[in-house]
């Protein structure tokens, strides 16, 4: 006996009432949940993906249609397109995005994958394979939520044995996926090659796969909850806190701040990362991918998109100039103004017309006891790397600077005439 129901009602407390999304292939493992929920009235709506690479798609969209069209369920359909990229990972990626669509619109909070036992060992050799962290060596999760939706695939601990002679004996309609057979794909030789070698040495494999799982996830779900008080719900680690933990818990921290972003999260990365945390360097950033970087900076260590700074020189016109990333530089030579909202700079004589750039190295600021180096002066207040090379600065046609952004105003130049500016972040260009 299958015990998907009970699963549902009793160990994961989700109710008949509840509106279930479920994503169904056509295949014996998710008609058979299909037709579970089905047949215990769960309210349930359908989505289907056809992604183009198998003539036999089409009749699995019809027959997965036909099914629900019976039944009076909910039927979405889908095709996936991946042009470039991993296409596994690209594919995945693109019914994810589809199944929080359909859940949005319909107010559902739990999303149901038809994953099962044997797909559980597959995954867990690959990942060992490869290399993951402890998350990833424990397969996949029986359930899981990410805002404000729960992943749950309610056959995990179900094998592929039994689910055929479920459907066999109840009559469900299904279709076998011939690549499935093809050896092209990774995980289709370890189901063809090793994983029989393996249940020769051992004709629990399964069961032994499901106890290694459960031991990992048991130690992941206790490190992960310890990992999420200590955040307590920021997107920083506090490099202080961060030293005084367990190991354990410091590559938790990593991974979890990686994971949030999508990013991979392979032993490796974690461990560099952690590193980086650990060593004496105030300053330092590591690339993770054409989007992200994890930064420290002196206390604090953090994922941050990537800024594509233009690091261009832009002649300051009277009024507005436009700068990239929605700013607006905004300079006014008239006395007769409303001032309160601007910076205010005196000067006896200026090299006109005045630049607005981001700084360069040999920057100097001219004070009243002397010069003092940008790049000191930066260090002195502990500004974050990433910052200080979108920070903008105002020079003369000389390239004296005059102003450098919420830190420094030139007040070295005379009394006599004054000019009035602001810098502004707007949200359209």
């Amino acid at each position: 006996m299958i015990d998907v129901i009970d699963l549902l009602q009793n160990e994961l407390k989700i109710s008949k009432n509840t509106k279930l999304i479920i994503s169904v292939s056509g295949g014996a493992d998710s008609m058979l949940l299909l037709s579970m929920l089905k047949e215990n009235s769960y309210k349930i709506e359908v989505v289907h993906f056809n992604h183009m690479k198998r003539q036999q798609s089409k009749i699995e969209a019809d027959l997965v249609r036909s099914y629900c069209q019976e039944n009076d369920i909910p039927f979405h359909y889908y095709l996936i397109e991946v042009v470039e990229g991993n296409f596994h990972h690209q594919a995945h990626k693109m019914r994810l995005h589809y199944l929080k669509d359909v859940a949005k619109v319909a107010k559902a909070k739990y999303i149901l994958t038809a994953h099962h036992l044997d797909d559980l060992l597959e995954n867990i050799l690959i990942k060992l394979t490869r290399g993951s962290n402890l998350l990833g060596y424990a397969g996949m999760l029986l359930s899981h939520t990410k805002k404000g939706i729960t992943y749950v695939k309610p056959l995990l601990y179900t094998s592929k044995k039994e689910i055929l002679d479920y459907v066999s004996k109840h009559n469900i309609p299904f279709l076998d996926d011939e690549s499935n057979e093809e050896n092209y794909y990774l995980r289709n030789r370890y189901r063809h090659a090793i994983i029989p070698i393996m249940k020769q040495e051992n004709l629990n494999l399964l069961s032994q796969a499901k106890n290694y799982h459960q031991q990992l996830t048991k130690a992941f779900n206790f490190i992960r909850n310890t990992t999420l008080k200590t955040l307590n719900q920021s997107q920083e680690i506090d490099i202080k806190v961060f030293k005084t933990l367990d190991v354990a818990i410091q590559e938790d921290m990593i991974a979890y701040l990686l994971e949030e972003k999508q990013i991979n999260t392979s032993y490796e990365i974690i461990i560099t990362i952690k590193h980086m945390i650990l060593n004496d360097k105030p300053n330092q950033v590591i690339d993770l991918s054409n989007q992200y970087q994890f930064i420290k900076a002196y206390d604090k260590s953090y994922v941050s998109p990537k800024k594509t700074e233009k690091h261009g020189k832009y002649e300051v016109k009277n009024g507005e100039t436009k700068l990239p990333n929605n700013v607006i530089f905004t300079f006014l030579d008239n006395s007769n103004i409303h001032t309160e909202d601007l910076e205010k700079l005196c000067y006896n004589k200026l090299a006109f017309p005045l630049w607005i750039r981001h700084r360069q190295n040999g920057d100097k600021l001219a004070y009243n006891f002397g010069h003092k180096k940008l790049k000191d002066l930066l260090i002195d207040k502990k500004i974050p790397m990433e910052k200080r090379n979108t920070l903008w600065v105002l020079t003369d046609s000389e390239n004296n600077i005059l102003w450098v952004q919420d830190l420094y105003l030139n007040q070295t130049l005379g009394k006599q005439h004054t000019i009035y500016f602001k810098l502004k972040e707007t949200k359209h260009a």
